[in-house]
């Protein structure tokens, strides 16, 4: 429901509450009227009643019978089927999950994981929604996101250009953001939003025991805040947490920082543990229910790969999207000018006829290049391929260097000898022309 629904409410009031992220009645009724008194233009009488108003018109200030309780909650794939189980589904939209654990525990690679599988429809495990992220550790990898994007066939640029980075540098910028990003919810439609790490920032300024108090009270504010936006928007919150050794007489444990703050106000939490005593030693991880208001203490098995959380290492990535590539074939040629280049645009025309026609065939041979192992020669030959395959007839040459094995590879696909190879995807498209 829009404010301009809300009786008495000035045109001045509406202003300036949008600006600070309260854009509906819905979240109005949520607010804390003593919150807002903080916005210019709100007063200290005005807040209660704008609040009120709101509660009313939503009938929120009456008893409801249970049975007419609606629980419907969206779920965004973890990217681990024994761990979507363990968590009834999934990450669930409108409520708040904190995973905790060690470093290298697989919390930032299961976030990365999460910013992909949220843009994905609802019948394949995701929302069909972007996503935020609040970035407080520096740890935000495009590169990663890409490999996942490659992993679940979603176009890496898409996948990137639905993700919104806040780089976070203290703990008043860390607020400040989670109020902005209320802002963009509707907007950009958003269903998932990350901050990662939630506590790290705190854990550097409020230092000592002295300093407990305050901490607590803007960590209180912060998840209050949270909860009402997740509940509000019906969006899935994700927050990874630290952890502090605790000894226990002879016995040492990990538990996540935060206190009892963190602990009442998170809906699910989950702990995640390494395997053996290093967390080196091995990729595969434990995911643990330690809090749950609808499901059992369990755990699950999965693993950290370079395309995010998988339930094994062994990831098999699907046929690529070369979109720049497509759209390039719906593209007129371009027309030569003067008569002695006329033959030479004409054969131009030929070959990139008969390049774009196997473009689905160009894409599979990526593919077997990439699952060979050759990473860095199989972005710069789309790339290359992209910007050259209209030109391969004026003598286009491939100038990135070519490893051993990469020759080799490619003298085992397309017959040529090492040292005829000056053009990796001529190759290609030669082995195909025999095909």
């Amino acid at each position: 429901m829009d404010l301009s629904e809300i009786k008495k409410i000035r045109s001045r009031q509406i202003t300036a509450l949008t600006k600070n992220g309260i854009d509906s009645v819905e979240a109005l009724a949520m607010s804390v009227p003593r919150q807002l008194e903080e916005i210019n233009g709100i007063s200290s009488k005005a807040s209660k009643n704008l609040v009120w108003d709101a509660r009313e018109m939503l009938d929120m200030s009456a008893f409801t019978s249970a049975v007419e309780i609606r629980e419907e909650f969206d779920h965004i794939t973890t990217g681990s089927e024994e761990f979507d189980n363990i968590l009834g589904g999934g990450i669930s939209t409108g409520r708040i999950t904190e995973v905790f654990g060690a470093f290298k525990s697989g919390k930032t690679c299961l976030s990365h994981t999460a910013c992909v599988s949220a843009q994905l429809p609802n019948d394949h495990g995701g929302v069909g929604g972007s996503v935020l992220f609040l970035d407080t550790e520096n740890t935000f990898s495009k590169a990663k996101i890409k490999r996942i994007a490659r992993r679940f066939g979603i176009d890496e640029d898409e996948a990137l250009r639905n993700i919104f980075h806040a780089r976070i540098y203290s703990t008043d910028h860390q607020l400040q953001m989670t109020r902005e990003a209320e802002g963009l919810i509707k907007e950009k439609n958003v269903k998932l939003l990350v901050i990662d790490s939630l506590m790290a920032l705190m854990r550097s300024e409020y230092v000592g025991i002295g300093m407990l108090a305050q901490r607590q009270q803007v960590l209180n504010r912060l998840i209050h805040d949270l909860s009402r936006m997740a509940e509000t928007y019906d969006i899935a919150i994700l927050l990874t947490n630290q952890v502090a050794t605790q000894m226990k007489g002879h016995y040492a444990s990990n538990d996540a920082i935060g206190g009892n703050i963190v602990a009442h106000g998170c809906h699910f939490r989950v702990q995640f543990k390494t395997k053996g005593f290093s967390a080196n030693s091995s990729l595969q991880r434990r995911a643990i229910i330690v809090d749950a208001p609808d499901l059992p203490p369990e755990e699950c098995e999965f693993y950290i790969t370079e395309a995010g959380v998988a339930d094994d290492t062994d990831i098999k990535y699907p046929e690529i999207t070369l979109k720049k590539a497509r759209s390039a074939k719906k593209k007129g040629k371009k027309k030569s000018k003067g008569k002695s280049k006329g033959k030479s645009a004409a054969n131009s025309n030929e070959k990139s006829k008969n390049a774009s026609l196997s473009i689905e065939q160009l894409e599979a041979e990526f593919s077997e290049l990439k699952m060979a192992g050759f990473e860095d020669k199989y972005d710069e030959l789309i790339e290359f391929y992209e910007k050259n395959k209209d030109d391969s007839a004026s003598g286009a040459v491939y100038s990135g260097g070519l490893t051993n094995d990469f020759k080799q590879f490619l003298e085992e696909k397309g017959g040529n000898k090492s040292s005829d190879i000056k053009d990796p995807l001529a190759a290609i498209e030669q082995r195909l022309s025999k095909a």
